[in-house]
């Protein structure tokens, strides 16, 4: 195979995103790189490559089309395993993936997010309340206690998951997107995997004793009513829901923050417009500037394909390069500069593209939009309290902490 013979570029989860993808772009369109675990993979490194591999007709999300998988040559416990395998609509192509989408998407569409509105401000307020009470300037971590609860609690709320559960499972996610932090490895996937499930069957079993105005019980009314969803993958729907619906969100609130105070003076430039959309502009920017998602994994070949001049055998495994894509010299004028007015803004794949663009990206962006804009009208002043502590993931990219200072409005101060 083509793939075996190429040198792969190496993805190191703890290198600086923006030197691996400038690396990346310069070794061509569509590039061999080694995932961890020595796993073999193409990747798209500029924005045009990358719609074109998330939207190609000839690339399945169906883990069944990967014969290294198949055949038992990824082991049970690689760290991405999670990411790549089961039966949720994330793993499914054609007609199963239509049909799993189908069931959550109504939840998702325009009119019940924009409904969703007045209880995120509500939210986002309650938890800026208990920031400012440590009083001006006081130092906190942004994403602890604004950016991660933010996502969780409106998540949770959709499902129906219950207060007593969120910090449970709040946990459980924590190990399984970085569990390399805390030295449990693959194994410790496969206990989180297996306690996020058991909390999922309960969450089930509760809502079909009581059921609810939520997510979760439309999704068990649709197991119980007919055959359509599995008792597997109503588990696993419920899985992608939740991991979707605040880690990406997560990332792209805080990295977004961290973008504005590297960047002085187009912060200056959002605090002192008065244009409405200023906010869903500043996160719009934030997504191309800094994708939440660095790479979107992965998609396998159903027969010879050609993308880019190169030739991907069938079942060979491709993937791309959100965050290269997003900086993309040929889409973007200046793509290292955070510029929200730039024309190109939402010119980015970071929730995806094609049949599988990300379900949630309309509430993830809401959510971004009104975090950002209550955080800084109530926080102008807001400074950078020491350095942050960037995740390391070939899955998320943004920080473990983000150590900010609480201070009042004395001027921005300007490149």
């Amino acid at each position: 195979m083509e793939l075996l013979r190429r040198k792969p570029f190496v993805l190191d989860p703890q290198a600086d995103p923006v030197a691996q993808a400038r690396a990346l772009r310069a070794l061509g369109p569509l590039v061999a790189v080694e995932l961890p675990g020595g796993v073999a993979a193409w990747t798209a490194t500029d924005l045009a490559t990358a719609q074109q591999v998330l939207g190609h007709e000839d690339l399945t999300k169906d883990p069944a089309y990967w014969p290294d998988l198949a055949e038992g040559r990824i082991p049970d416990d690689w760290e991405l395993i999670a990411l790549v395998r089961g039966a949720a609509m994330l793993h499914q192509g054609g007609a199963d993936h239509r049909r799993l989408r189908h069931l959550v998407s109504s939840a998702f569409s325009r009119a019940p997010i924009e409904a969703l509105r007045p209880r995120i401000e509500e939210i986002a307020g309650e938890l800026l309340d208990q920031a400012e009470a440590k009083g001006d300037g006081a130092t906190v971590d942004l994403r602890e206690q604004f950016a991660y609860p933010l996502p969780v609690r409106v998540i949770c709320e959709v499902l129906g998951v219950p207060d007593t559960a969120v910090s449970e499972l709040r946990h459980r996610f924590d190990r399984l997107v970085t569990p390399q932090q805390e030295g449990g490895g693959a194994g410790d996937i496969r206990v989180a995997v297996a306690d996020i499930y058991a909390s999922l069957g309960a969450l089930i079993e509760a809502k079909r004793a009581v059921p609810a105005n939520d997510l979760t019980t439309a999704l068990i009314q649709a197991r119980d009513d007919g055959d359509r969803l599995s008792e597997q993958e109503l588990v696993e729907t419920l899985f992608l829901v939740l991991i979707a619906g605040h880690e990406t969100t997560i990332n792209a609130i805080t990295n977004t923050v961290q973008s504005l105070l590297a960047n002085p003076a187009a912060l200056a430039r959002a605090l002192e417009s008065d244009d409405p959309d200023t906010w869903s502009a500043v996160a719009d920017e934030g997504l191309r500037f800094s994708s939440p998602v660095p790479h979107a994994l992965m998609r396998y070949a159903v027969k010879d394909t050609e993308i880019a001049g190169v030739r991907i055998a069938q079942g060979e495994p491709v993937i791309a390069s959100l965050f290269a894509a997003g900086r993309d010299p040929v889409r973007h004028e200046r793509p290292d500069e955070f510029d929200f007015t730039r024309p190109t803004r939402r010119d980015h794949v970071a929730f995806g593209f094609g049949a599988h663009y990300c379900l949630g990206a309309r509430l993830a962006r809401l959510e971004t939009e009104i975090a950002l804009g209550t955080l800084f009208g109530r926080f102008p002043g807001l400074a950078p309290a020491g350095e942050p502590d960037r995740l390391s993931s070939i899955a998320l990219q943004g920080f473990r902490t983000l150590p900010v200072r609480l201070r009042p409005f004395e001027g921005v101060p300007r490149n």
